[in-house]
């Protein structure tokens, strides 16, 4: 929102040099289990083979923790993995979910959201 007298914008990450330069940093909270559902059923696109199979009421709670970037991301691997199988087997399972799940986990905090943390506790 760019205003007269202000700047405003919005980012998930951010470099640590430049975080000394911002004024008021906003927390948002992290998705609830209803929108991380609701979250899951607008990433993965209708048209992608396998989707009906998925459950994402199961996604929403194993994905407890991930932010909306994270879950696109798991989303994205999911379809990668699908799509590097032979041409029959490329729709997307739930054990696709599963693992870009957990790589997304291991991928873990950087320095920043743990810097940024800590201005909240």
């Amino acid at each position: 929102v760019d205003t007269e007298d202000s700047l405003d914008f919005f980012v998930s990450r951010l470099e640590r040099g430049l975080l000394d330069g911002i004024k008021f940093i906003v927390q948002f909270d992290l998705p609830s289990v209803k929108n991380r559902e609701r979250l899951w059923e607008r990433l993965v696109p209708s048209s992608v083979p396998g989707r009906d199979g998925l459950d994402f009421r199961s996604l929403a709670k194993q994905s407890e923790r991930l932010n909306c970037v994270q879950i696109a991301n798991v989303v994205y691997r999911a379809a990668a993995s699908a799509a590097l199988r032979p041409e029959r087997e490329r729709s997307v399972r739930m054990a696709d979910f599963k693992a870009a799940i957990n790589d997304e986990r291991r991928r873990g905090e950087t320095a920043v959201d743990r810097w940024m943390k800590s201005q909240y506790v």
